[in-house]
């Protein structure tokens, strides 16, 4: 293994709400970088030995990145509460990542999942704002020093995931503007990603006019790193789509758990459904295509006749809107599962066969 590989090697911490918290090796050399220089630029006025500054260096270090974390949990609460699942949170040497099982369905969705971030952070400043001016008036000039330097940093924290590009929050807010505004998801995701680059280049080129006319070598330094962290994110994110306009659906299709059209509700609910927790479900007879069932349907339906109604009385009967080839592209299909009021896809190949099965979170991690 590499150097470069095994740094970025990554280790769980913690599993908060269920969600993997995880750090890579070089988060520990930030963290010292950090500690050091949080310890090194207390006002020697407090006249604190060497060891107790890097103690509370430390203590302030940790509650930033503390701080990040609640950040990314923000987001990945949010994200809960609009029905997706985080694979993980991933703290890394210059911030840190929510990573969600799938994309937001919806603008709203992208919306509220990205502005929780930088409100979280915001809300965070505010606190740390209230422990400074207590501080103060208690006459603890120290504590109320360090707790400015996390007010800042939470307050720069929101304001630069602000920024218009991707993967920034605010990058992620301008997608789910210009999606609500009708444009394809794949191509606001590509505008934004391609805002991040520029972003990201104007940060390295401050960073090296920090550095080299202004003479602060390591502010301008770490803003070029930031820059260029940013700039290959956004070239990933810019490439990503791009490979994505080519899948199609027949990469991405699970198998179809179908049902036939004379099962009755309470045998599909008593068998089916209780090994799998699908919102919707292809009905077929001999692989032919008849219906899709919507679990949303069946709420309308009493429970008392469940035993006397079929699937196909309760099925939504099969029209041009409700099924692909396996040959449509994947962006194509995600738009009608949108427009079809279904929220699903059958897949049917050229004989009419039933062949596979689309719906938002549970399409095979192929892209």
């Amino acid at each position: 293994m590499s150097i470069t590989g095994f740094f970025k090697q990554q280790i769980e911490i913690a599993r908060v709400l269920g969600i993997p918290v995880r750090i890579d090796y070089r988060w520990f050399f930030v963290f010292v970088l950090m500690m050091w220089l949080t310890a090194a630029n207390i006002p020697k006025e407090f006249g604190l030995a060497p060891f107790v500054a890097l103690l509370l260096g430390a203590l302030t270090t940790a509650a930033f990145f503390l701080s990040i974390f609640g950040h990314e949990l923000a987001h990945a609460i949010a994200a809960r509460l609009e029905g997706i699942d985080t694979r993980e949170i991933v703290l890394h040497p210059f911030g840190g990542l929510a990573r969600l099982a799938h994309e937001p369905d919806t603008p709203r969705a992208e919306f509220r999942i990205a502005i929780a971030g930088p409100a979280a952070s915001f809300l965070i400043g505010i606190l740390f704002l209230i422990a400074t001016l207590i501080s103060d008036r208690a006459g603890v000039g120290i504590a109320a020093a360090l707790f400015f330097l996390l007010f800042f940093g939470n307050v720069l924290l929101a304001i630069f995931n602000l920024f218009p590009g991707y993967p920034l929050d605010g990058g992620r807010v301008l997608r789910a503007f210009l999606w609500k505004q009708g444009y394809d998801l794949n191509e606001a995701t590509r505008f934004t990603g391609r805002c991040g680059q520029l972003i990201a280049l104007a940060l390295v080129a401050f960073g090296i006019f920090v550095a080299l006319w202004r003479g602060d070598l390591f502010t301008g330094l770490w803003t070029v790193l930031v820059g260029l962290f940013l700039l290959d994110s956004a070239i990933g994110i810019v490439g990503h789509t791009l490979k994505i306009e080519k899948v199609t659906v027949a990469e991405v299709m699970t198998p179809p758990v179908s049902i036939k059209p004379e099962t009755t509700v309470s045998q599909f609910v008593d068998h089916t459904l209780q090994l799998h927790r699908y919102t919707a479900f292809p009905v077929a007879l001999d692989k032919r295509l008849y219906g899709i069932l919507m679990l949303e349907d069946l709420k309308k339906l009493p429970r008392s006749n469940w035993h006397k109604t079929f699937i196909r009385d309760v099925m939504r009967p099969i029209n041009e809107d409700l099924f692909v080839s396996p040959a449509v592209r994947l962006n194509d299909a995600r738009e009608l599962m949108k427009e079809n009021g279904a929220g699903a896809l059958a897949v049917v190949d050229e004989r009419g066969f039933l062949i596979g099965f689309l719906q938002p979170g549970k399409i095979k991690k192929k892209v």
